[in-house]
Parts: C-alpha cells; structure tokens; sequence
C-alpha cells in the first residue's frame, strides 16, 4: 500500500500574468490531499481528473505497470475544504484538481519504485498534460507545478515553453510576516478568466498594452519574492496590483473584493 500527500498551493503573485507569459510566484500551504494506492475499488466513479491521471501513459513506469496494473486509488481531499459559520462546505482554492493531477501520478511512480524527489520534474510534466486534458486546456499549469516540486517556485509558460524555478534558498530575514486570509467567497476562476481573455480580444492595442504591462511587472515581483528588501519587495507588488487592477477594472471584472 503506497501513499502520498500533496500540499495546496497559493499564488502570491502573476494570477492573469501568467496566461500570456508572464511569471506566477507560488508557496505550498500545510493543507494536504492524500492519495492512498487500493487493492480494492469500492468507488462507483473518479473525478475526470482522476480519471485522466490513471489513464494517461507513462513510458517511464509501463513495464512495471504491464506486471502489476495501475493501481485502484482513494483520494482524501477534506483539508482543502473548510466549514462556514451555517455549516456549508466551501472549496478553499488551494488547487485541488492540480494536486490530483500530481498525487496520482506521484503514486504512480512510488509504486514503480522511482521516488518522487528524484523525478519531479517528470512528475510535473505528466501531471500537466493529464490536468490540460481533463480540463480542456485551460489554466497556466502553475498550481501544477507547485503541487509536483512541494516548495515555492516561479513558474512561466511562453512560446518557448514551460520554466519552472524552484526556490531553493530562503533569506528568512527578507521575507516580510505573510498572513493567508480566505475571504469565504470563492472565485469562478473559470469565468473571470474567460471574461479576461474576451476583453483581450475585443480591445485591441488598448487591452494589450495593459496587458503588456502586468507580464512586465508579474517578472519584477516574482523574481522580488525571497529575494530583496521589503521595501523593494513592497514596491514591485504596487505595481504589479496597479496593473492588475488597471486590466481587471477594463475588463469589468470584480477582482477586488
């Protein structure tokens, strides 16, 4: 019996950016979904997340897995709901379907005896082609990334590809006392996203150059994070959230609650 537990992620920074090139900055949060390898289903149904990872092919572990299958699995993902005041169950946002994505195919490779800490890189790979096709390829793939590597990271998709950068190194003294605050109200990223993209589209050079100016400026901030003063580091996130809300207030979007 193998398992894993695979951390939530939160973005610190690039949200929108890190669509059209520009660079997201990420940290694990000590909320986990657990992925337990099973000798016997008893489950009528996987997520299409789910689903996808078990289905997907993996040449690193496919004469292990012509032996012995691929495994039967039971995710346990109640530390990334919480309960409000009237005892409704409220999705976090801490990247659920990205974390299946990664623990599954982390599973997979337990099982075949390649640890994890030594093929995250391939992990993430897998685990972001597996979450583009059962999501029909929306999102960046960076809460991917997080997911796969279990430490802070710069992330970046553009033409060229996909940069993952994880952060090796912290100055603990540079890094300014981060309090995470959940607001109770959950994002439809889905919708803000495609509203976003319309405004993108349908504005033109206007829309671009607002847009030019957020991938500029998520580069700034996310290279700031762990790394200068706070003063500095204070400086690059106005203008990253100037931009920001300069695009989401022209798109009509309600990002700032």
């Amino acid at each position: 019996m193998k398992s894993v537990r695979v951390p939530g992620k939160v973005m610190l920074s690039g949200e929108y950016a890190v669509l059209y090139g520009g660079t997201a900055a990420l940290i694990p949060v000590p909320r986990y979904l657990t992925v337990t390898e099973l000798s016997n289903r008893d489950i009528e149904e996987y997520s299409p997340v789910i689903e996808a990872a078990l289905n997907h092919q993996i040449k690193e572990i496919m004469e292990f897995e012509e032996e012995h299958d691929v495994p039967d699995v039971l995710i346990d993902s109640n530390e990334f709901y919480e309960k409000d005041s009237d005892g409704n169950v409220r999705k976090l946002g801490l990247g659920s379907s990205a974390a299946e994505a990664v623990g599954v195919a982390a599973l997979r490779f337990e099982r075949a005896g390649f640890r994890w800490s030594e093929y995250r890189k391939q992990i993430a790979m897998y685990a972001d082609r597996i979450h583009r096709e059962a999501q029909g390829g929306i999102g960046s793939g960076a809460d991917v990334a997080l997911c796969a590597y279990r430490q802070p990271v710069r992330f970046r998709r553009d033409k060229r590809g996909i940069s993952i950068e994880p952060v090796e190194r912290i100055d603990i003294g540079q890094i300014p006392l981060m309090h995470l605050v959940w607001t109770g109200q959950p994002a439809d990223t889905r919708k803000m996203v495609k509203s976003f993209d319309a405004w993108l589209s349908e504005e033109g050079e206007r829309a671009r150059k607002l847009v030019s100016c957020l991938v500029e400026s998520s580069h700034k901030i996310a290279n700031a994070w762990f790394a200068l003063s706070k003063d500095e580091l204070f400086d690059c996130l106005d203008n990253f959230v100037s931009a920001l809300l300069a695009c989401t207030e022209a798109a009509g979007i309600s990002y700032k609650l």
